[in-house]
């Protein structure tokens, strides 16, 4: 396979698009636009991470990398499926990925997209295609900007090129410039249903291992993420998630050495960088279950059942505002999860069972 160096990353000529389940209003609006030649500069694709957001951008870019609007008249066609599950090689010269790069010598990805990146893609983007299709950047994820990055990225949507489309993906909108936000049509998406997650598990799972799942309540613990719930096909990740879990269903009470012990046996996921499989990742996503009420505590009074979501909801916030701020200065991964720890027991600490 020959591959070819496309902005930050490489895409290769034949790379096979993603296909995608849900989001059918969303496709709907974005065919409507394509339909009657009124795709803005730039769009803003916002909603919770995992969810197909990025593919569909990725989808997109290769439907109009390679589309003629020169003979406009003879693409109205274009369907749903075409967008779902786009066929034919993108268009490489016409579409730019921009994300973190990967750093050899520190083997982990830069923390923010930097102005070099930005200045990079302005060049290419000045100049216009050949055959009338649309040049694409889809910048994943627009939050990883810095802010000279973000500024320099501003200046090219105030005066965007002819034929180019920015498509910037976001699991934060409020992360973003507001100037960056008011420059973009914005288009929010939200989780996949269980039916989508279903369809989605077909050809991965064995049979009858998406209702198992289902049955254990792990799908719930999804949230509607198709990156979350392929998650479950690691046997040794779904062993540690039940394990937490069932740590987590005696809250009030804490089995803190239980959950130290557990984390040490397990450092791939107290060390993982990836936000799904990490220990923090796991242990915000119990949390967000029991805020919800989406498990049942082994609790019975419905009182304290009651204030219980109430302090999870709020723990949610402040564990993520740690996880966030341990990452921005490089602090200890481990050290953090214990304080984590300490701060989920002392929470609970008014309702612990005598």
């Amino acid at each position: 396979m020959i591959e070819k160096e496309n902005f930050t990353l490489k895409v290769s000529s034949d790379t096979v698009a993603p296909v995608l389940f849900g989001h059918r209003e969303q496709i709907t609006f974005i065919l409507d636009c394509i339909k009657t030649n009124k795709i803005p500069n730039a769009w803003l694709f916002h909603g919770p991470f995992g969810i197909g957001k990025a593919s569909l951008a990725l989808n997109l870019a290769k439907v109009l990398s390679n589309m003629n609007f020169s003979k406009f008249a003879s693409e109205s066609n274009i369907s749903e499926e075409d967008i779902r599950a786009p066929k034919g090689p993108i268009n490489i010269n016409n579409v730019f990925h921009c994300k973190k790069r990967w750093d050899d010598k520190k083997k982990l990805f830069q923390k923010y997209i930097s102005i070099d990146d930005i200045r990079d893609l302005s060049k290419r983007f000045s100049l216009s295609t050949t055959d009338n299709s649309y040049k694409v950047c889809i910048v994943d994820t627009t939050e990883d900007l810095n802010l000279p990055a973000s500024n320099s990225l501003l200046k090219i949507l105030e005066e965007p090129p002819k034929k180019t489309l920015f498509i910037l993906v976001s699991n934060n909108q409020q992360a973003i410039l507001p100037t960056i936000r008011s420059r973009c049509q914005k288009i929010g998406f939200q989780r996949l249903d269980e039916p989508d997650l279903q369809k989605i598990s077909t050809g991965f799972f064995k049979k009858n291992q998406f209702n198992q799942l289902d049955e254990t309540s792990l799908i719930s613990s999804c949230e509607g993420s198709a990156r979350k719930l392929l998650n479950f096909l690691d046997k040794d990740y779904i062993k540690f998630f039940t394990s937490m879990k069932v740590l987590f269903l005696d809250l009030p009470n804490l089995n803190k050495r239980k959950a130290i012990s557990l984390l040490t046996e397990n450092r791939e996921y107290v060390l993982s960088s990836d936000p799904d499989k990490s220990a923090f990742g796991i242990i915000l996503r119990l949390l967000a279950s029991i805020a919800k009420q989406e498990i049942d505590l082994r609790i019975n009074t419905e009182i304290v059942r009651t204030d219980i979501t109430l302090v999870a909801a709020h723990l949610y916030s402040q564990i993520s505002l740690l996880r966030h701020q341990s990452i921005e200065y490089n602090i200890d991964m481990k050290k953090v999860l214990f304080l984590a720890l300490n701060t989920i027991e002392l929470a609970f600490a008014r309702y612990k069972k005598q």
